[in-house]
């Protein structure tokens, strides 16, 4: 073999060659089921409106769809803490709760990187807070029927004959006008 330059037709030949058997690029992993989601579901939270603040505090109006119905009730987000390059959402819960919600920490997570953005929660602490007495809203206290409003409900039932289907009508009328109010 001689150490001769290529003529451009022998060069042509040698490149078409070579681009008939190069070898294909190195097979990439395909990306995770949450970083596919992610990348789907950002742009539409986006459209959405939905608030994608850095405080706990912002976190109140989604805090249902995070932990679900059971667990919102009782819980509620307090700060993001900051250590280490890491970000924990330190939660508030009632004594057996909080071991409870702990243990389901992996699917919160993923719900809230979904809601905030990938990578933005690493660890969830959950604090102990005073059971509760009551976790279901305030009921409003009854009130009694003016008298105007028992005249008016008496009034419209004297048509009825049953004395018994009378009493059950009062009764069920007096519980209207109180939640009317």
């Amino acid at each position: 073999m001689t150490n001769r330059p290529l003529t451009p037709a022998e060069r042509a030949k040698v490149e078409r060659y070579l681009e008939a058997r190069r070898a294909r690029p190195q097979a990439r992993m395909l990306p995770s089921a949450g970083m596919a989601v992610n990348r789907v579901m950002r742009p539409l939270a986006k459209k959405g409106g939905q608030k994608r603040g850095s405080s706990a505090l912002a976190l109140a109006d989604v805090w249902p769809e995070i932990m679900g119905p059971r667990w919102s009730k009782i819980s509620s987000p307090v700060r993001f803490r900051a250590s280490n390059g890491e970000r924990t959402l330190v939660i508030s819960a009632p004594g057996p709760a909080a071991a409870l919600i702990l243990a389901a920490s992996g699917p919160i997570l993923q719900r809230l990187n979904t809601h905030l953005g990938e990578g933005h929660v690493s660890r969830i602490q959950v604090v102990q807070s005073a059971p509760t007495a009551n976790t279901s809203p305030a009921e409003k206290p009854k009130r009694g029927l003016t008298p105007s409003e028992e005249h008016a409900l008496r009034e419209g039932l004297t048509q009825v004959r049953n004395e018994r289907l009378k009493d059950v009508l009062g009764r069920l009328g007096r519980e209207v006008i109180r939640n009317q109010s």
